[in-house]
């Protein structure tokens, strides 16, 4: 049976109980590295200056205590193929999520929410609590 190494135990504990509960699941059907829960100022600010991110600090679900977002990956990570990082999705994550009442929106299904051709930014890796913004009131800015 998969289980998390111990970084990924580490960030998913910084997450929120509905994100921690969902990946406790989704670990033991998967073999998943959790690369990011919380990002605070600095590490946000990289992430829009390198466009790895379109949001400025405060404005991503990563930037809270606890974590409205993770990034997951299936073990072995290949930045090249993005099947696995699908596969997860739709056949793991999304349809437990389901099953488990959690609120959660997918980066991989961004391009689909009617953004025109400069703002489609797609985010395999990235799930959210759905609306984000409506768990954050119950959260505080992580400066990191």
């Amino acid at each position: 049976m998969p289980t998390l190494d111990k970084a990924s135990a580490q960030r998913l504990a910084k997450a929120h109980p509905l994100l921690r509960k969902l990946f406790t699941e989704v670990a033991k059907r998967a073999d998943i590295v959790i690369l990011e829960s919380q990002r605070g100022r600095a590490a946000q600010e990289l992430a829009y200056r390198t466009k790895r991110s379109k949001a400025r600090f405060g404005q991503s679900a990563h930037n809270w205590t606890p974590a409205i977002a993770l990034d997951v990956c299936p073990k072995p990570i290949d930045w090249k193929n993005t099947k696995p990082l699908v596969k997860l999705a739709k056949e793991i994550v999304l349809p437990l999520a389901k099953e488990l009442n959690i609120p959660l929106r997918w980066g991989g299904d961004w391009d689909m929410d009617g953004r025109t051709e400069d703002e489609k930014f797609v985010d395999m890796p990235h799930y959210e609590l759905s609306p984000w913004r409506n768990f954050a009131k119950d959260a505080a800015l992580f400066e990191g």
